[in-house]
């Protein structure tokens, strides 16, 4: 290839990721901007709401997080590497293709007041939620599903499995080998996946307007709706939540970081004694009722909906987002994996570790100033600063295994840089761009807080009508929204699912 087109590809790929991480500057003023007033530091400190909303995201998020760690070690250390986990791992991706909000609204019209649970069984009496409990573990279950979508790709190397044989030849039991073997191997690479859904846990607003403790909310709803004010001090005052919610993001990394290193010290090294009994039961009832939860939420609310198609602007906008988004992202990204800068740009995972509360805010005063609000090209430019992330955390590992003899021996061909690119390596991870493509659409779809102000209620998706409807709409009305918000990234999952295996089936005869 030649060196001008070299040099014009590699300032596209900046440009392109400069645009579309540009909110970063904006949310880092918006969050630094009113540090330094101390009045506004008092209105937040003496709001009479800001203890019980911090209080309510500490616990659910605590129990989220820690939830989803426990469901996902247990399941591990009783399943893998039998052939259950096989049939667990080509699963868990219908999972993942459960949105939160439809998620979580099956939550909402079982277990609400008035809810299906109280209708069959009146002598219930629903519980008063003021500490996020119930968020929390509606989030445990679904992050469980992610975390050990992460486990699997890292669980796949032979070394390990082969270390885990030899663990247990030697008489220890499942748990010894979890805590000496494979949390050792698996942790450094897992730690970006637990800070991403921390974070995401402590900023959500979505799920937590939906099943959340209504008054106060958790705090990143309050300061959602303080940063919506058209007062200054409420809007100084949310960007002071928003801080806050870092702090915590940091505060419990550190936490975090301290216990696991408290505990390596303590328990360096097997001390001899074997514990052979490990109890099954949990680990094989969460490896069986994490795929069923999904289709039993499929049902549920396929049964609640009534037969009627949604608002066509809705579907409509809601499917050509989530499908440019993928198409774009993906393009971005191949083009920066390529002839982007060799060594990893660690600003490109901040949307997946920092709230993000900030950032749409962020987004949303570059609409503002560049009188481009309400559109939709602003909205789809808005998803992709969570699109692109997401893509390249799918991505990043399948092109690091590409062997660069195979370029090598491509080059000495005469094949130029462009052609190794599109003949050589593209086909090379096609499996893995199609699941990427997948978790694009899927992240678009849920996408709520830039759509809802981006688009400033002119362009309508699934997700923001099934938020809106959350707060006082009827059930049926409810779970059809939620419905098709789980139908279009479950289609598109099979789609490439079904691609991929076409594909694996005309390629057998090259292996």
């Amino acid at each position: 290839m030649a060196a001008p087109l070299r040099y014009t590809l590699t300032a596209l790929c900046w440009g392109m990721m400069l645009l579309i991480y540009l909110p970063l500057l904006p949310a880092a003023g918006l969050l630094l901007s009113p540090v330094v007033s101390l009045s506004h530091w008092q209105q937040l400190l003496t709001d009479p709401q800001l203890i019980q909303a911090a209080t309510a995201t500490l616990i659910s998020t605590v129990i989220a997080v820690g939830g989803a760690v426990l469901l996902a070690l247990l399941t591990i250390a009783t399943l893998w590497p039998s052939p259950r986990w096989q049939r667990l791992a080509s699963r868990l991706p219908w999972l993942l293709a459960l949105p939160h909000v439809a998620f979580a609204t099956c939550a909402l019209l079982l277990f609400a007041e008035g809810g299906e649970l109280y209708r069959l069984l009146p002598m219930l009496n629903p519980v008063q939620d003021r500490y996020g409990i119930g968020l929390g573990l509606v989030l445990a279950v679904k992050e469980c599903g992610f975390l050990l979508w992460v486990c699997w790709a890292l669980l796949g190397e032979r070394q390990l499995a082969q270390q885990v044989v030899v663990f247990k030849s030697l008489g220890y039991g499942r748990g010894q080998c979890l805590n000496y073997v494979i949390l050792p191997a698996l942790m450094p690479s897992l730690a970006i996946a637990l800070l991403a859904t921390t974070a995401w846990t402590l900023s959500v607003v979505d799920v937590a307007m939906i099943i959340g403790p209504g008054n106060p909310p958790t705090l990143a709803v309050l300061a959602w709706q303080w940063l919506n004010s058209g007062e200054l001090d409420d809007q100084a005052k949310g960007a002071l939540a928003c801080l806050l919610l870092l702090i915590m993001l940091f505060v419990l990394a550190t936490l975090a970081v301290g216990l696991w290193r408290v505990w390596r010290r303590f328990n360096p090294h097997p001390d001899g004694v074997r514990q052979p009994r490990f109890g099954l039961f949990p680990g094989k009832a969460i490896g069986l009722m994490l795929p069923l939860s999904g289709l039993l939420c499929t049902g549920f609310l396929a049964w609640l909906a009534h037969a009627s198609f949604p608002a066509m602007p809705t579907f409509n906008n809601s499917l050509g987002l989530a499908l440019l988004s993928a198409v774009i992202g993906a393009v971005v990204c191949l083009l920066w994996l390529e002839w982007g800068p060799t060594r990893r740009q660690r600003w490109l995972e901040l949307p997946l570790l920092l709230p993000a509360l900030p950032l749409a805010a962020g987004q949303y005063q570059l609409a503002l100033y560049g009188w481009f609000d309400g559109l939709f090209g602003t909205v789809l430019w808005g998803h992709l600063l969570w699109v692109v992330p997401w893509m390249l955390f799918v991505l990043r590992p399948a092109w690091g295994q590409i062997d660069p003899r195979q370029t090598l021996l491509a080059k000495t061909l005469g094949w130029g840089r462009g052609r190794v690119f599109l003949q050589l390596k593209c086909p090379l991870i096609i499996r893995p761009l199609l699941s990427a493509l997948a978790v694009g659409f899927s992240v678009s779809i849920a996408q709520y807080l830039p759509t809802q102000w981006l688009g400033g209620g002119r362009v309508p998706t699934l997700t923001t009508e099934a938020v809106a409807l959350s707060s006082g709409g009827a059930a049926a009305t409810l779970a059809t929204q939620a419905l098709w918000q789980l139908l279009l990234p479950m289609c598109f999952f099979l789609l490439t699912a079904l691609l991929a295996r076409q594909i694996s089936h005309f390629r057998r005869g090259l292996r």
